[in-house]
């Protein structure tokens, strides 16, 4: 066989197939459906969020309940939670898409196959997913069998005001407990992946760490986007009326977790890129002391014959050494980019700071 038709043979070799490592969830089956919609993605959750805003809007309206109750934030909010929650979950795998293709360059030779980390990382195992869900279903039994009222006595700013009310809250509240716990699930699902990428799958260049910081990104998103989606609960009314058993307890125990969590979103797949990027300045400045010494030594012996010969040589030397050292001192062992942990920590910390001050007030005067 000829060069040539050797390398005509060599291309006709069809790649392996890729095959799912896992039967995909339903919230792919469903975002992939929205995907393929004549619509951008986006427009798709905005419509039907203004679909059930007009159904909430017209039965507080119509029964009075705007009148007695005034117009709250927790009343636009609770009906299209669940709407946020999927919008969530969709625009994280979009954006997990974006950060591994950036992310790619720095994957080791010896890295799991592309697309089954990009499916890792964008698709949730199906019964697990379906388990989430339940676990949110018993965790909202459970809450509404604790608490010291039920559900249509509890303080919802007239959202079970009225039977039309108590009804659309009703079937809002169920959706509503299983979203969220799906989407806990996705957020440790796919922070783990990320970690396991970072800790196992990258090759570290010290002098190049911008591909790095493409997952610091997504997690940076994901922690924004969980904040965004839990500290609307924070003005829940219940909380701080004491609807649940030993209110004040009760309140410090279910609201100290939303601020923390976002958080421990962001940091938490980081650490093991933190590890090997410590791991590699350290391996790189021992390898820049054993140079430094093998130099040191080599100019002792040749001061034993010439004390004057190669001084200049030797400190040209040293002085590049230590330069090269001032450099790795001065490479972060982080892998976000300089600036993003404080944004992050005051966008996470400035809503505590108003709760906090408010709930002080709260109890003074109250």
């Amino acid at each position: 066989m000829t060069p040539r038709a050797k390398r005509s043979s060599r291309r006709q070799v069809p790649e392996p197939l890729f095959v799912p490592p896992y039967t995909p969830s339903w919230v792919d089956r469903l975002t992939d459906g929205v995907d393929r919609l004549p619509i951008p993605w986006w427009s798709f959750y905005l419509f039907v969020a203004i679909a059930l805003e007009v159904i909430q809007v017209t039965i507080l309206w119509r029964d009075g309940i705007f009148a007695t109750y005034g117009v709250q934030f927790f009343q636009f909010f609770f009906p299209v939670n669940y709407i946020l929650a999927t919008f969530l979950m969709h625009a994280f795998d979009r954006r997990a898409m974006t950060a591994l293709a950036r992310f790619r360059p720095t994957l080791r030779a010896d890295a799991s196959p592309y697309p089954n980390l990009l499916y890792e990382l964008t698709t949730l195992p199906a019964r697990p997913t379906i388990l989430a869900g339940l676990i949110g279903l018993a965790f909202g039994a459970i809450s509404v069998a604790a608490g010291q009222v039920g559900l249509q006595d509890y303080p919802l700013f007239g959202l079970n005001a009225s039977p039309t009310a108590l009804t659309f809250m009703l079937v809002t509240f169920v959706p509503t407990l299983w979203f969220w716990f799906t989407l806990i699930y996705h957020t440790i699902h796919q922070m783990r992946t990320v970690s396991r990428i970072y800790t196992h799958q990258t090759q570290v260049d010290l002098y190049r760490l911008q591909p790095v910081y493409a997952l610091a990104g997504l997690t940076a998103v994901t922690a924004l986007g969980f904040a965004l989606y839990t500290y609307p609960w924070l003005a829940d009314p219940g909380l701080q009326a004491g609807a649940l058993p030993t209110a004040y307890s009760t309140v410090v125990f279910l609201t100290l977790p939303f601020y923390v969590w976002p958080i421990l979103i962001f940091v938490w797949p980081l650490w093991g890129a933190h590890r090997v990027l410590v791991e590699r300045k350290e391996a790189d400045l021992a390898g820049v002391g054993r140079r430094r010494e093998s130099i040191t030594q080599r100019f002792h012996k040749r001061a034993e014959r010439d004390p004057l010969s190669g001084m200049d040589e030797f400190h040209k030397a040293l002085s590049t050494l230590d330069l090269e050292t001032a450099a790795l001192e001065k490479i972060p062992t982080w892998p976000w980019p300089r600036g993003m942990f404080r944004n992050l920590m005051a966008a996470f910390l400035l809503p505590v700071f108003i709760w906090f001050i408010q709930y002080v007030l709260q109890r003074l005067l109250g």
